[in-house]
C-alpha cells in the first residue's frame, strides 16, 4: 500500500527566493522544481525534479538525535497542566466521577482512581506545549521571511501571511524586534530567505532559512537558521547540513553556519535588554559527518529488523 503524504510546500524555481545579483546556482542544478512532502506520521521528505529517488528531510535526520533536557521538560508541562486541571473548581470530584464511572464499565476489575484519571488528563500538557511552540515557531520564520524578501526586493504579496498573524503581530514583537536588531548589529546582508536545497550526492534536502554575506568577507556566504525555543546540540548537524547542501549546489563557499535565537520566552540568564543570541558552528566538516552518521542510522531503523 503507497505510503500517504501531503504536499507542504514547493520551490519553482530558487531564484525567486535569492537576491538578484548575489549568486546562483550551477547549471546541472539551477531551475529544478523542489517538492516537500509531509507524511501520514508527520515525516518530511523532498522529491527534486530530475530525480527518481525521495530526499530525506534534514530536520527528520536529526530529529532521532536524544535531546538532553527534553525528558525534564515533558515533566514540567505535565506538572503544569496537572495543576491547572486541579485549580479547577470541583476537579477533584469529577475527576473520583469519571473513574467511578470506569469502573463500572469494566468487563474486568479496575481500579481507577482520581489520580490516574488526572495522570490521563495531564499527559496531554506536553504535546500541547509543543504544538504551541511549533506554531509559534512557524508563524515567526512567516514574519521573517516578509520582512527579508521585502528587503531584497522580492514580492511580499507572494508570501502567505494569513490576517489572524498580523492582528497578533504585538505577540510577535519581540521576535521582529530582535532580527531587526541582530540585522543592524551584525551588518550581515541578507541574499536569500527560505531556499529549499538538497545534496544529489547523500540524499537529503532541507530548507534554509536565512544565507547571507558578511561585510568582512563578501566572497563567502553564511548559513543561518532561526530558533524560536531552545538550541540543541543537533542544530549543529542540521546547519552544517544545510551549508554543504549550498557549497554543492552553487560552488561557492560557504565558510559559516549560525544558529540565530530569538526566543519567546527570555531565559533568566539573560539581560533585561538581550534581545537575540547568536551561536556559532565551530566545525562544519566534522559535524557534516556526523550528520552523515546520523542519516545511515536512520536509514537502518527504517528497514525490517527481524525475520520470524
Amino acid at each position: 500500500m503507497a505510503k500517504e503524504k501531503e504536499l507542504s510546500a514547493v520551490q519553482h524555481n530558487e531564484q525567486d527566493r535569492i537576491k538578484s545579483g548575489t549568486f546562483e546556482f550551477i547549471d546541472e542544478y539551477r531551475g529544478r522544481k523542489v517538492s516537500q512532502f509531509t507524511g501520514a506520521r508527520g515525516g518530511r521528505h523532498y522529491e527534486v525534479e530530475g530525480y527518481q529517488f525521495d530526499f530525506a528531510s534534514v530536520t527528520s535526520v536529526t530529529g532521532i538525535v536524544n535531546k538532553i533536557g527534553l525528558p525534564d521538560w515533558y515533566k514540567r508541562k505535565g506538572i503544569e497542566k496537572a495543576t491547572d486541571i486541579m485549580a479547577q473548581p470541583g476537579a477533584q470530584e469529577r475527576l473520583a466521577l469519571s473513574a467511578t464511572l470506569k469502573n463500572e464499565r469494566a468487563r474486568k476489575h479496575k481500579n481507577n482512581t482520581w489520580q490516574t484519571e488526572l495522570y490521563e488528563e495531564a499527559k496531554s500538557g506536553p504535546q500541547e506545549a509543543m504544538d504551541i511552540a511549533t506554531g509559534f515557531g512557524n508563524d515567526s520564520h512567516d514574519i521573517i521571511e516578509f520582512l527579508t524578501m521585502n528587503q531584497m526586493g522580492k514580492n511580499p504579496e507572494l508570501l502567505l501571511i494569513n490576517n489572524a498573524l498580523w492582528s497578533n503581530y504585538e505577540e510577535y514583537m519581540p521576535i521582529a524586534e530582535g532580527f531587526k536588531a541582530w540585522l543592524r548589529d551584525s551588518g550581515i546582508e541578507i541574499v536569500a530567505s527560505e531556499l529549499m536545497v538538497y545534496h544529489p550526492a547523500y540524499k537529503y534536502a532541507g530548507t534554509i532559512d536565512l544565507i547571507g554575506v558578511h561585510p568582512s568577507n563578501p566572497t563567502s556566504l553564511l548559513v543561518i537558521d532561526v530558533k524560536t525555543g531552545g538550541v540543541f546540540d543537533e542544530a549543529a548537524m542540521q546547519i552544517s547540513a544545510y551549508a554543504q547542501a549550498l557549497e554543492y549546489l552553487t560552488n561557492d563557499p560557504v565558510s559559516e553556519a549560525w544558529v540565530l535565537q530569538l526566543p519567546r520566552e527570555r531565559p533568566d540568564e539573560w539581560d533585561a535588554d538581550k534581545l537575540y543570541e547568536v551561536h556559532k558552528l565551530n566545525n562544519i566538516a566534522g559535524y557534516h559527518d556526523a550528520f552523515i552518521d546520523a542519516l545511515h542510522l536512520k536509514e537502518r531503523l527504517s528497514e525490517e529488523t527481524w525475520t520470524i
